[in-house]
């Protein structure tokens, strides 16, 4: 089982021709090749909804961004979650290695819920204790 970054969302979403497009596909493909059961976090999916607000076509984008995440299980931000967060930040910043808030609350839900986190951005995550991530 794996949750999908923003990054990954964001790549499924580009043209197919995109080698990013096709980079996310391919990483999809082999987890549902696996019979694993595909994520996302309510965090991703707030910021994926960005791009449509600013899109020049904003129906066809968001049409785009609902069928994306009509094939994913969405996680919220739960009680665990949120202890999994201040452990997060309190361990980051004692490290000298401060992570960004929505990076440190979607690697919070993934810890909570036990998953994976599949990323374009690997260094985004980064150090954080007890976070398992996979990327293309």
């Amino acid at each position: 089982m794996a949750v999908l970054d923003t990054t990954v969302l964001i790549d499924l979403s580009r043209r197919p021709d995109s080698s990013f497009h096709a980079r996310a596909r391919i990483a999809v493909s082999r987890l549902l090749a696996a019979d694993q059961s595909l994520f996302t976090s309510r965090i991703n999916e707030a910021e994926f909804r960005v791009g449509p607000e600013m899109a020049g076509d904003r129906e066809r984008e968001l049409d785009r961004v609902e069928r994306i995440l009509a094939g994913v299980v969405i996680l919220e931000f739960d009680a665990l979650a949120a202890i999994c967060y201040a452990v997060i930040k309190a361990a980051m910043f004692k490290r000298g290695r401060p992570v960004g808030d929505c990076d440190a609350l979607i690697a919070s839900i993934c810890i909570a819920n036990g998953q994976t986190l599949l990323t374009r951005n690997p260094k985004h995550f980064d150090g954080i204790p007890g976070l398992s991530v996979n990327s293309y």
